[in-house]
């Protein structure tokens, strides 16, 4: 049986005149990237069609708002969120795709030796690091649910065990996979989930989180 989120994405928006009927509906489980304004996060995608997608994201998005979507770090859209349930979305694509095709383009890039976890680029972000070299400050450059690039003190080396604490407290424990003068990447032993990473703004501290996604759309 449809949901009442299925229903609004496969029928046509009366304020949308030029899409069409689209009951081809995939159910998907994977992340994507959304940037609304100068907020950027991941997202949880459960449904695509040729029409558009359905997901959950922490960021307070709008009926008519236009987003860029992510789906990986070559394959974007601009998407118009068209209906809300909460902190579940359905957006259409400005114009249909072939869902199959490109399923099967997204899968293909998943499995190939370039593939990456998509990554949030951060602005300066402070972190404290502790390892067994003591406690320093990093610098955070960019994260993914998997690992993170930092900057440091130039005392980090592969394979040295780190433990960070983001601005708003959340603690994760890495591994140092290469060092490039003071510029590191861990591998992250703690995987981040899709609402740890579901706005930047969240990583700079807990007093900031109300205010994600309440930039207008790009």
């Amino acid at each position: 049986m449809a949901t009442r989120m299925d229903t609004e994405l496969m029928r046509p928006d009366e304020r949308r005149g030029s899409m069409d009927c689209d009951v081809r509906l995939a159910t998907v489980n994977r992340v994507a990237r959304l940037v609304v304004g100068d907020e950027t996060g991941l997202t949880r995608l459960h449904r695509i069609s040729n029409g558009g997608v359905e997901l959950s994201s922490i960021m307070d998005l709008h009926v008519g708002q236009m987003v860029c979507l992510d789906l990986s770090e070559t394959v974007s859209a601009r998407v118009a969120v068209i209906a809300k349930n909460g902190k579940r979305y359905a957006l259409a694509f400005q114009q249909e795709i072939n869902c199959a095709a490109l399923l099967r383009q997204l899968v293909a890039e998943a499995r190939s030796n370039r593939a990456r976890p998509l990554r949030l680029t951060t602005p300066p972000l402070r972190a404290e690091g502790r390892s067994l070299k003591g406690d320093l400050q990093l610098e955070l450059e960019d994260i993914s649910q998997h690992g993170m690039k930092v900057r440091h003190d130039g005392s980090f080396h592969e394979g040295l065990r780190v433990c960070v604490q983001l601005p708003n407290g959340r603690e994760c424990r890495g591994i140092v996979r290469w060092t490039k003068g003071r510029m590191a990447g861990l591998q992250l032993l703690d995987v981040l989930s899709a609402d740890d990473l579901g706005a930047v703004s969240r990583l700079q501290s807990s007093a900031t989180s109300s205010s994600s996604g309440s930039s207008p759309g790009r």
